[in-house]
């Protein structure tokens, strides 16, 4: 008897030791974790990122030419922080946003908060993670596009933050009213570049 319970004890022993294996060798190499050595969120520190000479600390005056397709920069400076600030993100929303939609979505906000009061912040429903809902050639899949929500928000209000948005946005980008009169209706705003 006791020569069973000794086995079960190794067993239990060795399962153990191939859990632990498995769940540091996913600790260690998780694509979602910007420290781990494969992971897709490696980027240059942030002076380097934002600044066109950190010693001066002069700001970028020119977009770097990323291929939008496989290369999302993760943002850092002003427009990203005042959005992360001023909005709300349904918790699967993955904010990783082109410079120039993040310039057009800091102009969006305000127009919401013009309408809205000072206080109000828009919801983020999507933004760059809806690789599952969007067709292959969503703007959503290269960080070029956001949804906000529009449920419960009075008509005249919401009708009113749309014509205003159609009015005075510059040429790269477009904004939609979609799923109107519904549960799930939202704002579609998107950048070309």
């Amino acid at each position: 008897m006791g020569c069973l319970v000794n086995l079960i004890k190794i067993i239990l022993g060795l399962i153990m030791i191939a859990i632990m294996l498995i769940v540091g060798y996913k600790l260690i190499f998780d694509p979602y974790r910007p420290e781990s050595p494969n992971s897709s969120w490696s980027h240059r520190p942030v002076a380097e990122q934002t600044y066109s000479n950190p010693e001066r600390r002069e700001p970028k005056t020119q977009e770097e030419n990323y291929d939008f397709r496989t290369n999302v920069p993760v943002q850092v400076g002003e427009n990203h922080d005042y959005i992360m600030e001023n909005t709300i993100q349904k918790s699967y929303v993955v904010m990783e946003l082109t410079p120039a939609l993040e310039r057009g979505l800091v102009y969006v906000i305000k127009v919401f908060k013009s309408q809205f009061g000072e206080d109000f912040a828009p919801t983020i429903i999507s933004a760059h993670d809806s690789f599952d809902r969007h067709d292959k050639w969503s703007h959503h899949k290269t960080g070029r596009a956001v949804d906000i929500s529009l449920v419960d928000l009075p008509y005249y209000k919401r009708r009113r933050v749309v014509k205003i948005l159609e009015g005075t946005l510059p040429k790269g980008y477009k904004v939609r009213w979609e799923s109107q009169y519904t549960s799930r209706e939202y704002l579609h705003f998107q950048s070309r570049h």
